[in-house]
Formats: C-alpha cells, sequence, structure tokens
C-alpha cells in the first residue's frame, strides 16, 4: 500500500510539475512577445500603448490595454509559407491601426485619416507595388527587406508626395512610397 501511495504521489507531483512548466513557458512566450511588440516603439510611446500578442493558436489577444491612443503588435507567428516574409512587430496610432483594420479587410481606409506607426525593428514584404501580394512575383529572387522606420500611412499624403509610386525594387535607405497609386499606398521614412 505505502509503495501505491508513493506511486500515485510521484505521478501526481509529475503532473503537477509538468502544468507549472508548460504555465512558466507559456508566461514567457507572453513575455518574450510583449517585450517584442514594445521593442516596435520608442520607449516613451511603448511604456503606455495597448499591447497584442498572439496566443498558440496564432489568435490575437490583447496582453495590456493602453492609455496613450497607440497599439503595439507583437510579430505575427509564422504559420505558413505565405506569411509576411519577416514578420515584425508595429506600433499603430489609432489612424494606422484603423488602416491596417481596413487594409487587412480588403476595404480603402479613409484617405482624409492619415496615421503613423513605428517598426523600429524593420519589416519586409513580398512586394512594393502589390498590396495583396502573399508570394513573390514571377521572376523576382528575394522581398523587399526595409530597415528601422516609420510610416505614414495615407495614400492621399504618399501619392502625393512626389516620391515614385511604382518602384519594384525601392531604394529602402531613404524614403520611399509602398503600394503607390493604390488605396493602400503608404510612405515609409528609414530613422537609420
Amino acid at each position: 500500500m505505502h509503495i501505491r501511495w508513493l506511486l500515485l504521489s510521484t505521478i501526481a507531483a509529475l503532473s503537477t510539475a509538468a502544468s507549472a512548466t508548460a504555465a512558466s513557458d507559456e508566461g514567457q512566450v507572453r513575455d518574450a512577445q510583449i517585450r517584442d511588440a514594445m521593442s516596435a516603439a520608442p520607449p516613451a510611446v511603448a511604456a503606455n500603448a495597448a499591447v497584442i500578442i498572439h496566443d498558440k493558436d496564432g489568435h490575437r489577444i490583447v496582453a495590456r490595454q493602453g492609455s496613450n491612443g497607440w497599439t503595439c503588435h507583437a510579430a505575427a507567428l509564422r504559420r505558413d509559407p505565405g506569411d509576411d516574409p519577416l514578420p515584425k512587430p508595429a506600433c499603430f496610432d489609432a489612424n494606422g491601426l484603423a488602416f491596417m483594420q481596413a487594409f487587412m479587410a480588403g476595404h480603402a481606409p479613409d484617405p482624409n485619416r492619415p496615421g503613423y506607426s513605428y517598426m523600429l525593428q524593420g519589416g519586409s514584404g513580398w512586394s512594393n507595388i502589390d498590396p495583396m501580394a502573399a508570394k513573390l512575383a514571377p521572376g523576382r529572387r528575394d522581398f523587399i527587406r526595409i530597415p528601422p522606420h516609420v510610416m505614414i500611412l495615407s495614400a492621399k499624403i504618399a501619392n502625393e508626395s512626389g516620391l515614385p509610386l511604382h518602384e519594384t525594387d525601392p531604394d529602402t535607405s531613404k524614403p520611399f512610397v509602398m503600394f503607390g497609386g493604390t488605396p493602400f499606398a503608404l510612405m515609409i521614412i528609414p530613422v537609420k
């Protein structure tokens, strides 16, 4: 009887330890995603921004409410080859977030509400001219690599900026327009 009790106690302890380890691992992943999201913006902005992270199934969840009108998103968890080639964190003001929500839904963002975003870890894209591209265009060897930057999310501002609108291979070391001539046009301004 004593051995059976000892065996059951050991199994229960191991089960509890495994659950604690899983919870600890989930907590570490959550903390890492929060740090990742906050790394998108300057500390003065990130400190009071809402933070969006991803659960283990890739769903977005609010990890922290904000008080300054900015929302920082952790880099998307890579799920399949159609994902952004180098997912990076981003932080948006309210209009920037509305721009991105319209973009993701395939609707033209409001051209009279310019938004702003920080991507201080850089970013990437499959195309500089096709906002709906989910893979490289035929004949293209690499995706667009973008250094740390701020974005002005406004087709009106981007399309009227005087910068070239249809560059397939922009010089990403200087300001450029992404998705020029479309309702999803935005300006990218490198910060380094």
